[in-house]
């Protein structure tokens, strides 16, 4: 897979922010403030569409905002995984759960996954936050809707955008882990989807002051890729789909149920 050059990743970071202050902007005044060819700019804001960022009319581009944003791109989420379940407004109010224990000026650690990307774009709420990722392209999401410093940790990032070094990981203090997860298993194990993420969350797991797991509908589930026991999580939001089959063991491994709404029902660790 090629990488995207830095230069280019910052020019449409750039962009992106431009649109987004001044609400509308014409392809040759972008052209004129960042020294690149009409051709360039119109391929950028293509970009920059397809992402979500922007909607792109003739000559120029418009901003989106965060819940159109979230109304408006039910692509970017889509995978094989995912694909027979229903993106709506649902998840929009399932991840925004998480919102309350976010405080200005918390450094976060933010996993991979669907609902973890659309959580994003409410940050913009929050101030003074570090947020910690190995995603470049959830770390281009957070950089257009908040002011956070972003640390894309790893330096290099190999094909699938896999931490090539999970040291740096102790160099930050994180005050929440928040993350998605697939499953508890039989053994009261924390079930992620894809392996390749596993060393870095059980790291995370062990090191962060406060964790939030969140369980979306699921079709399939693989049991063998744990990152840690449910016994050290504090928080967990289930879907409502996931509270028949999960309610009682979280209750048997002293969990309350805290909240309930029509999208999903949240636990905290009593102990």
């Amino acid at each position: 897979m090629a990488r995207v050059s830095s230069a280019l990743l910052k020019r449409r970071l750039e962009i992106a922010e431009i649109v987004r202050i001044r609400g509308e902007v014409k392809v040759e005044e972008l052209s004129e403030q960042l020294q690149v060819s009409n051709v360039t700019i119109r391929q950028d804001l293509t970009y920059l569409e397809q992402q979500g960022y922007l909607k792109r009319f003739f000559g120029g581009a418009s901003y989106i905002s965060p819940e159109d944003f979230i109304n408006s791109t039910p692509n970017i989420f889509s995978c094989q995984r995912y694909s027979g379940i229903k993106t709506d407004s649902g998840d929009v109010n399932f991840v925004k759960t998480c919102l309350s224990y976010i405080n200005d000026g918390d450094t976060l650690f933010l996993s991979h996954g669907r609902l973890i990307r659309k959580l994003i774009p409410f940050l913009h709420n929050k101030k003074s936050l570090k947020v910690i990722m190995n995603d470049i392209n959830n770390a281009q999401l957070v950089k257009e809707f908040s002011d956070a410093e972003v640390i894309l940790i790893g330096g290099v990032l190999l094909e699938g955008n896999v931490l090539q070094n999970n040291n740096p990981l102790t160099q930050f203090p994180i005050s929440h882990f928040i993350f998605e997860f697939s499953a508890i298993n039989t053994n009261n194990h924390l079930v992620i989807e894809n392996i390749e993420h596993q060393k870095t969350y059980q790291q995370i797991l062990k090191i962060a002051e406060h964790t939030i797991g969140i369980l979306p509908p699921q079709e399939e589930v693989c049991d063998s890729h744990s990152i840690g026991k449910l016994k050290h999580m504090d928080v967990v939001i289930l879907s409502r789909h996931a509270v028949t089959e999960y309610h009682q063991q979280l209750i048997d491994s002293n969990f309350k149920q805290l909240a309930v709404n029509k999208y999903c029902v949240t636990y905290h660790n009593s102990l």
